[in-house]
């Protein structure tokens, strides 16, 4: 599998917007993969059970502490109140698996990454891609 490329912030903030027109699971994942830096499969196995309310503390994961960062913690709160019956905090609602809780796929996620990609960039575009943005800082002239 070739290597994800490295995204400029507006492509990184286009994919977000084309993706969010698809599916609010998808977009709030691929935001919490920027700001966490974590990985996707690490991201989907997070249970609503893991975190708390208030201040989101380690509980089963380690990774937890860093999900307390904003606006990750507005994510989790509001998939929380979106889907106060789902489990996992990415959930799949899918018709195949409705009558079980388990998280959307690596697979699925990759594939509406592609789809909502190829309208913004030619770059080669994976889950791995939102951990590589570029950070552009304008310096005074």
């Amino acid at each position: 599998m070739a290597k994800a490329d490295e995204l400029t912030f507006t492509e990184f903030s286009s994919i977000n917007s084309r993706l969010r027109q698809v599916s609010d699971t998808w977009a709030d994942l691929w935001i919490t993969i920027y700001y966490t830096k974590i990985s996707v499969g690490k991201l989907l196995v997070l249970r609503f059970e893991d975190v708390t309310e208030s201040d989101l503390p380690l509980k089963k994961h380690e990774i937890i502490q860093l999900l307390a960062e904003n606006p990750v913690r507005h994510i989790i709160q509001k998939r929380r109140s979106l889907y106060p019956n789902d489990e996992f905090i990415f959930q799949s609602h899918s018709n195949r698996v409705k009558s079980i809780a388990k998280p959307v796929t690596v697979v699925a996620f990759n594939q509406a990454l592609r789809d909502s990609a190829k309208y913004v960039t030619d770059k080669n575009i994976s889950s791995n891609s939102a951990r590589r943005v570029q950070n552009i800082i304008h310096k005074a002239a």
